[in-house]
């Protein structure tokens, strides 16, 4: 059986590749199993070796998070506001899963269910008081 960390990391690769449901079975397939949980350990690390290799190619190829919303509606928010949205966030934020606390904080604040689909001006607005916060935190601190 795998072990967590490498199931996690698994998981964590197919959501960085942005593979869908369908492609990530059948690689799974490819090792007679249906689920990340039933590999060996052996496989397990087998798998995450392909998609990490996979993940290198991209990150080669220069891709950055959000950027297949590049080619969107000119009122939804930009790849590059959504990133800095996320870096803002990360040194505000003392949570360990920040892009979840993010999200709650957006829906909870500014009623909007996820970063995919947020305006450019409410990404503005957002990215304004993530500043602002941070802002009074580093006066805080001096």
């Amino acid at each position: 059986m795998s072990t967590t960390y490498q199931i996690k990391k698994i998981h964590t690769l197919k959501n960085v590749l942005g593979l869908d449901d369908d492609t990530y079975r059948q690689m799974l397939l490819s090792f007679d199993v249906c689920s990340s949980k039933d590999l060996t350990q052996a496989e397990a690390e087998i798998f995450i070796d392909i998609l990490q290799n996979d993940a290198k190619y991209i990150q080669k190829n220069n891709y950055k998070k959000y950027d297949e919303f590049a080619g969107r509606d000119e009122k939804m928010a930009t790849p590059s506001q959504l990133r800095k949205l996320e870096v803002v966030w990360a040194c505000i934020s003392k949570a360990e899963d920040k892009s979840a606390t993010l999200r709650q904080f957006i829906k909870k604040q500014f009623h909007v269910d996820d970063l995919r689909f947020l305006t450019k001006a409410r990404a503005s607005q957002i990215i304004a008081v993530l500043e602002k916060i941070k802002l009074q935190m580093c006066l805080k601190a001096i």
